[in-house]
């Protein structure tokens, strides 16, 4: 036996008969392993052993994640469809509440995923000022409606130019003295986010652009292209209406 299993000190539930894991260092518990760097960092035998739970004698928990891990190494994709007596001809510590917690893992783990993919497939990719305008009504819709000051958002974008995050920068008459590159591009850099959108709202209700909203959008154009996180538009939303600064310039200069 391995010095790393020599560590784990087993002993009998005696209300069931069945062994686990008592007293091993807090580096050897899967569960504490968890709590501490996360179900990412764990090996698929750590992950199996804490929905086992409890062990049998002669093997515990950590053992009989360790047995069904290295007999399905190069066929993870097929626990799925093992039954309980398949499982249990590799451990008996397999019983019916064990293969129910890892069948009922193996399946909310596999909705998730589809939730994340669908909710991938459906979220906006702000690729031109029409989107852009799209998202911040949608996104921002009190801020337009409701907002009895005048508030500075950014919008952190993936490479693929969707929403990584919103960060509320500035709450206030909008001047360059409180748009701070600075402070904008802060929550960029900590996104790591590849582009940014910034808005803001017209408590009057008319989107239309002021000569401080260009030259705020100017002076952080000149920082986004030092930093090399580039300002994809200045979106300004006011009750219904959204206007894009960008497409504005294009169609008014």
């Amino acid at each position: 036996m391995s010095i790393a299993k020599n560590r784990l000190i087993a002993d009998t539930d005696t209300d069931s008969g069945n062994l686990r894991i008592a007293e091993a260092p807090p580096g050897d518990r899967p569960r504490e392993r968890l709590m501490t760097l996360g179900a990412h960092q764990l090996k698929t035998s750590e992950l199996l052993a804490i929905l086992i739970r409890s062990g049998r004698p002669g093997e515990s928990a950590v053992q009989s994640g360790e047995r069904i891990a290295g007999r399905i190494a190069e066929r993870l994709d097929q626990l799925p469809g093992l039954g309980i007596a398949e499982l249990k001809e590799i451990s008996r510590a397999v019983n019916e509440p064990a293969y129910c917690q890892i069948m009922a893992g193996i399946e909310l783990g596999k909705r998730v995923v589809a939730s994340m993919t669908e909710s991938q497939k459906n979220r906006i990719r702000i690729s031109s000022p029409a989107s852009a305008m799209e998202y911040c009504l949608s996104r921002f819709a009190r801020l337009a409606r409701e907002a009895r000051q005048e508030e500075f958002h950014l919008v952190t974008l993936d490479t693929k130019n969707q929403p990584i995050a919103t960060h509320q920068i500035t709450v206030g008459t909008l001047r360059n003295s409180l748009v701070h590159p600075r402070e904008v591009f802060r929550p960029a850099i900590r996104d790591a986010a590849n582009c940014v959108l910034v808005v803001h709202n017209h408590p009057s209700g008319d989107p239309t652009p002021s000569e401080q909203d260009f030259s705020v959008t100017d002076r952080l154009e000149s920082a986004a292209e030092i930093i090399g996180i580039p300002l994809i538009d200045h979106i300004v939303v006011a009750g219904e209406r959204a206007v894009s600064l960008r497409e504005w310039r294009s169609s008014h200069f």
